[in-house]
């Protein structure tokens, strides 16, 4: 797994207050089993694996249960439960392992996650409409696509390969973006995703797919954080 030289942090300037702090987690995935910084909806599903000198977690098969009730949003997935997040920037390998000729195939990104039905997430596919490499809003009963269909929109999970999803969140400004390979230049330094949004200020940050599986690897997060008080509903 590449370094942390490769992973774009912007400067961090706000000061730390009494109810939050500025944190940075960085987690290599270096035990044989996922630690208890991890709450899965399917346990089974989820390991730790290697590749070479790789390690990373991974929704190790596509999951085989009933649909979660109520609104289409990812069905499985792994949440970082030690701390809630506000602002942050968030860097991960990504890789989808699902067959290449799978439409629609995805990794999901989710945060800002207060419970089952309210948070956003990054769906990162090789096919592209309202659904389908966006970002989305969950909120209770319904979900809202934050970009317009655009089938010109560059497809960034084509293959099995390894791919640096970068995340950028300022809470205050309004922003969100959403970065893939932008360690490989050229086009790819233009955000994949950036919309507006503060529907949800505070919440927890989640690794996941709807109906593949997919591998995480050299996850870090740097931002505003306060100790989860509670184990988040999964």
């Amino acid at each position: 797994m590449c370094g942390c030289t490769e992973i774009h942090w912007p400067a961090t300037s706000l000061p730390a207050r009494s109810d939050w702090s500025i944190v940075h987690v960085a987690e290599g995935f270096d035990l044989d089993q996922p630690g208890d910084a991890w709450i899965f909806r399917t346990p089974q599903l989820w390991r730790i694996a290697t590749d070479g000198q790789r390690r990373f977690l991974q929704m190790a098969y596509p999951p085989d249960r009933p649909q979660l009730p109520g609104v289409r949003r990812p069905q499985e997935f792994a949440i970082y439960n030690r701390f809630e997040f506000r602002s942050f920037s968030l860097a991960c390998y990504v890789r989808v392992d699902r067959e290449i000729s799978v439409k629609g195939r995805d990794a999901c990104i989710i945060f800002g996650r207060r419970d089952d039905t309210h948070f956003y997430y990054a769906h990162l596919s090789n096919f592209t409409d309202a659904w389908h490499n966006n970002l989305i809003r969950v909120d209770g009963s319904t979900r809202y696509s934050l970009l317009p269909a655009d089938p010109a929109r560059r497809l960034p999970m084509t293959d099995q390969a390894w791919h640096l999803v970068e995340v950028i969140r300022d809470v205050d400004a309004g922003t969100i973006k959403v970065y893939v390979d932008r360690d490989k230049g050229g086009a790819n330094t233009t955000p994949l995703f950036e919309v507006t949004g503060r529907t949800y200020d505070w919440g927890f940050i989640a690794l996941g797919s709807f109906d593949d599986h997919a591998s995480f690897g050299r996850f870090a997060i740097e931002g505003q954080a306060r100790p989860a008080t509670s184990k988040p509903a999964h």
